[in-house]
């Protein structure tokens, strides 16, 4: 199986899936960040408050920040359970583990709270065993923003953390399970013919008939009903609930083409029935086809059909 599979930024769609993290941040008013296993960011931090900021503004205290992190997602890679802690500055924050087949591939960092009932504080380890205080005078607002961090009861801080790790972990689970079952489907059809390439403009259509089991499938049909539309790698990739590197790895496979040729072809068959049928002009054609530039749907008209669309119109006439 090949590791970009289980690499988080790979197998998910970023962008879908930071729409819901922003949307598990808002619900448990608790801060969240996705990492990978090596604790680089794969996503934006949500909802991170104004006394972590502050905190992280300071070099000496970002560095311990850093450290809780990193020593907060490898307790979880190692209990392969959410792992509920203290930072330095006294703040509650949550690691959860992303574990597939046994392999850990990163953690959602979440917290940035205080407990309600301080008896609690106790049951939790902190990490770093001296709570720094970053200088009052310096800044005078560090009290005020640490008395504004949303406070939270420890079952519930527990309960959410176990939520979202079942959550969370389903929902990559489900990512590298289709991933696998399209690669066992390539493996099984590697001794059939492959696709034919889209050698005409006329072929690409066919495409989606074709591949009408693939997970692409949603993103081809989409292109044939609105290939006059500007269309977007990124957008066709979250359409199929894939990220954009997998998206665009499997339409070459499949199709026998890039994502960006395919779409070219389909342009310019709408724009020959376009000059076979009408006497709309040249330019008007390109802008209804999302081409801003006409000079440039001239050269991928000529590069595709072998005339320009004034000769073809001309010929057709």
């Amino acid at each position: 199986m090949d590791s970009k599979f289980y690499q988080l930024d790979y197998i998910l769609n970023i962008e879908k899936f930071q729409k819901i993290q922003d949307d598990m941040s808002k619900a448990t008013e608790m801060a969240i960040i996705a990492v990978d296993f090596k604790g680089n960011p794969v996503t934006k931090h949500s909802r991170c408050q104004a006394f972590c900021t502050l905190v992280r503004s300071d070099e000496k205290l970002n560095d311990l920040c850093e450290k809780c992190d990193s020593r907060g997602g490898l307790e979880a890679a190692r209990l392969q359970k959410p792992y509920v802690y203290m930072c330095h500055m006294g703040v509650v924050d949550v690691a959860i583990p992303i574990t597939v087949d046994d392999q850990y591939l990163g953690a959602l960092m979440m917290g940035q709270i205080k407990l309600e009932d301080e008896n609690n504080i106790s049951q939790l380890e902190r990490i770093v065993s001296k709570r720094f205080l970053l200088d009052n005078c310096d800044y005078p607002e560090i009290e005020t923003l640490y008395a504004g961090l949303p406070i939270m009861k420890l079952e519930k801080i527990q309960a959410v953390a176990q939520m979202v790790f079942h959550m969370v972990n389903y929902m990559v689970e489900e990512a590298i399970l289709k991933a696998k079952l399209n690669e066992r489907n390539r493996q099984l059809n590697l001794t059939k013919p492959k696709p034919s390439p889209v050698n005409t403009v006329e072929d690409a259509p066919k495409i989606v008939e074709e591949h009408k089991d693939l997970i692409i499938k949603p993103a081809l049909d989409y292109m044939k009903d609105n290939c006059e539309k500007k269309i977007y790698l990124d957008d066709m990739a979250y359409r199929c609930n894939i990220s954009s590197s997998y998206f665009s790895r499997l339409f070459k496979r499949e199709v026998g083409e890039s994502f960006s040729s395919y779409l070219n072809k389909l342009k310019v068959e709408r724009a020959k029935t376009i000059l076979d049928e009408t006497d709309e002009p040249i330019i008007n054609i390109s802008l209804n086809l999302g081409y801003e530039d006409c000079g440039y749907f001239i050269k991928v008209f000529k590069k595709y059909v072998g005339t320009t669309p004034a000769q073809y119109r001309k010929v057709k006439s």
